[in-house]
């Protein structure tokens, strides 16, 4: 069976992926087509909540696919708040992406950069993670650094880290990272796609 919910506000993939899979007997597919990020997101948290079986695809060109096994009951009651798509404004969670050690050129650039991470611990909307690659991340090794303080800081408040694993091994500082984990082109895609992207 496939099911249609692209082009359709959140809560209401959810609503009838619900609707769908309860109608179904043990062990069929439902195929579900979505066009966004927050209900791809939102169906298969459902989905898992569920403890149905499925597996999910993307297509390209903002097109989704969900392919669940009905495995077990649907419980009926479900808090539709939990899978409304995050309001476009101040309180979407933003991405920090730093391609440099420093925001211009020389030792002012570094600590330019600094002020401006620093900054970002002190706002209310925090970003959900800053990522690191090519020479920034000298910033999550270097404790000499001026932005190593800031982005420690910003860890300290929930804030996660990320360096790119070929840019430690290229620069040969893979040991001496010291703030936060190393990623891979895949996951920084995939953070990237779902966060708002800020460059300094």
């Amino acid at each position: 069976m496939q099911l249609d919910c692209r082009n359709l506000a959140c809560p209401e993939p959810v609503i009838k992926t619900k609707n769908a899979i309860g109608g179904l007997k043990e062990g069929e597919e439902l195929e579900i087509l979505l066009n966004s990020v927050a209900s791809f997101e939102n169906v298969s948290k459902f989905l898992t909540s569920q403890g149905q079986n499925f597996k999910r695809k993307e297509l390209g060109g903002g097109e989704y696919v969900i392919k669940a096994i009905k495995s077990g009951e649907i419980n009926e009651q479900i808090d539709a708040s939990e899978y409304v798509c995050e309001p476009i404004g101040k309180n979407v969670k933003k991405v920090i992406y730093l391609n440099e050690d420093r925001a211009g050129s020389g030792a002012v650039g570094e600590v330019l950069l600094s002020k401006f991470l620093g900054g970002f611990a002190q706002i209310d909307n925090k970003p959900y993670a800053v990522v690191c690659v090519n020479t920034a991340v000298k910033m999550t090794t270097d404790r000499s650094h001026p932005g190593f303080k800031p982005l420690r800081d910003l860890e300290s408040l929930g804030v996660k880290i990320f360096s790119c694993g070929s840019c430690l091994e290229a620069y040969g500082l893979v040991d001496k990272l010291s703030i936060g984990e190393m990623t891979n082109a895949y996951e920084v895609a995939e953070i990237l796609s779902k966060y708002d992207e800020i460059k300094l």
